[in-house]
């Protein structure tokens, strides 16, 4: 019993200092009108201690003009038990009136009805409302004159404050823009990310995020916008939208992207000219070597009797070797080319160029037995290339050549159609009897920076520049075995190059 009175105790204890510690004033009176308590707040506001006041008539400073009204309310509310909410005048006790307002209902407690109001200081208010006016306009002012945009949107998406920059830069007007979707200024691959993003901030209460956007404007041009978004909270704490800030970075964007484009032309083009470099010494080197070789056997075969046809033959080695650094010296000058800018292409007829590739065969390799045969679906067939095309067919027909150990080589070009990926393309295969490319070499032969192996016999500088160009064609080049699983019978170079639209 002892221990439920002091829980009572403390609980009243407890209600006491929370009523004291409202700002507003809390006063009881009972029907009498008589004052039976009011909280120390009523100093601040009447100039009373609540000691002086208790057993007053409330209605002893209430203004003449309102006190009849008074009177007939508080009946109204004794009567009907509803809250009653008034205005009027409370006298200080200096004499001077204050305005007030006042809600206050009936309470049946302990036996008795007592009047409970709550008084509030009609001044004070004003004059908190006015200040919050006036730093709401300061805060508008200095919104509107930012040069970054700013913008408030409900739980909807739609606009409810937008300032000045949002407006100029989108080209539409701040009439339009209120109570607009915000994401209807936003490109369509933009939209399903900038949602995601407001979602997760209203789902996990995350108070801000920052975020690029791709925005219409309203002449149609797409800018891009960096960003950042707040959650917006109401006076009662809910979640009622978002507010945030946004800038166009359009300009800056492109620079940046300028900036790393130049960046990887520089490193491309360094480790370009470090693998031309490579192979082409590489290359060179073996040429001189084989020319020097035969030069030295020449001269040690020139006292020798019977020994012409050797002499002749290294001749020939001599003249396929000067061939072949006359070729390589083009390729360099045509890969840098390549590389320097990307040429325009336009519509090539094939199979002339072809039969320009096997003229310059024959011609550059009479000594040797040599039979190309072509196998067309046509003899007029057109490729989107360029004079480049020339290169690819000689160094695919002299790979075929130089790297062939048999008295007779065998050369098939096979020439279909071929559709990928919904392009059409032209096919191409070179297929050869040659020494053929071990499966290892095949994933290398293509890749930038591979070089043959001292000694080996590897295919060299000529394939580097092929790759270049069909890869400038939008096409594809590959290497297959003649014979699957069989490298050793000979290889099939396949080429792929657009058809002429």
């Amino acid at each position: 019993m002892n221990k439920f009175k002091n829980d009572s105790i403390t609980l009243e204890k407890k209600h006491f200092n929370l009523i004291n510690s409202i700002l507003d004033i809390i006063v009881e009176f009972d029907l009498d009108f008589n004052i039976t308590f009011v909280n120390p707040q009523v100093y601040d506001l009447l100039g009373y201690s609540p000691e002086k006041l208790k057993g007053k008539k409330v209605m002893d400073f209430i203004h003449q003009d309102d006190l009849s009204r008074i009177v007939e309310s508080i009946k109204y509310g004794l009567k009907t038990r509803e809250i009653i909410t008034e205005n009027f005048l409370i006298q200080h006790k200096k004499g001077y009136y204050i305005p007030v307002s006042a809600k206050g209902r009936a309470v049946d407690y302990e036996n008795q009805t007592k009047i409970v109001a709550v008084i509030r200081d009609l001044i004070k208010e004003k004059e908190a409302e006015q200040k919050l006016k006036e730093s709401d306009e300061r805060y508008r002012e200095i919104i509107e004159n930012i040069e970054d945009g700013y913008y408030e949107i409900d739980l909807e998406g739609n606009y409810t404050y937008v300032n000045d920059y949002i407006c100029r830069f989108l080209g539409i007007s701040k009439e339009k823009l209120l109570g607009m979707n915000s994401t209807l200024v936003l490109e369509e691959t933009t939209r399903q990310e900038i949602f995601k993003i407001f979602s997760n901030m209203y789902e996990k209460n995350l108070l801000k995020e920052t975020f690029e956007s791709q925005v219409i404007r309203n002449d149609g041009e797409i800018r891009t916008f960096e960003g950042t978004v707040y959650l917006k909270y109401n006076s009662s704490g809910a979640k009622v939208g978002f507010f945030g800030f946004t800038h166009d970075i359009t300009e800056k964007k492109e620079v940046e992207q300028k900036l790393k484009e130049s960046e990887e032309r520089y490193k491309n083009g360094y480790n370009r000219a470090e693998l031309y470099k490579n192979l082409f010494y590489h290359d060179i080197n073996n040429i001189f070597s084989n020319i020097k070789l035969s030069v030295d056997l020449s001269k040690k075969y020139l006292g020798e009797s019977g020994r012409e046809k050797d002499i002749e033959a290294l001749y020939n080695i001599i003249e396929n070797q000067f061939i072949k650094g006359t070729k390589l010296v083009a390729n360099v000058g045509k890969a840098f080319s390549l590389d320097q800018s990307k040429i325009s292409l336009k519509s090539m007829e094939a199979m002339k160029k072809l039969s320009e590739a096997i003229k310059f065969i024959h011609n550059s390799f009479h000594e040797k037995n040599i039979n190309i045969k072509v196998d067309s679906f046509a003899k007029r067939i057109h490729i989107q290339t360029d004079e480049l095309l020339n290169d690819v067919f000689d160094n695919l027909l002299i790979n075929a050549i130089t790297y062939n150990n048999n008295n007779n080589i065998e050369i098939l070009i096979k020439v279909t159609k071929m559709i990928k990926n919904k392009i059409k393309f032209i096919k191409f295969q070179f297929i050869d009897n040659g020494i053929g490319i071990t499966q290892d070499k095949k994933d290398l032969i293509f890749q930038k920076g591979s070089i043959k192996e001292k000694d080996s016999k590897g295919l060299g500088f000529g394939l580097t520049l092929v790759k270049n160009i069909i890869d400038n064609y939008n096409g594809k080049i590959w290497v297959e075995d003649k014979v699957k699983d069989d490298y050793s019978r000979g290889s099939n170079f396949i080429v792929l190059i657009p058809e002429t639209p």
